[in-house]
């Protein structure tokens, strides 16, 4: 299993975060987006990162990398049992991405 992330990436990060929660055994691959190679660009061809490549899957998007992850390797569960509890978690993590997300975002490029 293969993670190409960007290291000051908000969605690669917490899809790095995940892959050790979980104890996965994965190699994580940092991309320098002015430098990205042919086969990188073959993975990844609009330079969508996190990008997840387990054999002959690959998968962009670090919601959908993530919700992959708990499938494929359901222990530890990432959310909680009770469907009420996981709406709950589901609905902060939404409030986080698009309140905190944008607002660090801008931080960052701002210095």
């Amino acid at each position: 299993m293969l993670l190409f992330s960007l290291p000051d990436c908000l969605h690669s990060h917490r899809t790095r975060l995940v892959i050790k929660e979980k104890e996965i055994s994965a190699e994580l691959h940092e991309i320098d987006l002015n430098d990205i190679s042919e086969e990188i660009k073959f993975i990844s061809p609009y330079d969508d990162f996190p990008t997840l490549v387990d054999r002959d899957l690959i998968l962009q998007n670090s919601r959908v990398i993530i919700e992959y992850l708990d499938e494929r390797f359901p222990h530890p569960p990432l959310l909680p049992v009770d469907p009420v509890a996981r709406a709950k978690f589901r609905l902060a993590l939404y409030r986080i991405e698009h309140t905190w997300y944008p607002e660090f975002n801008k931080a960052y490029k701002n210095g």
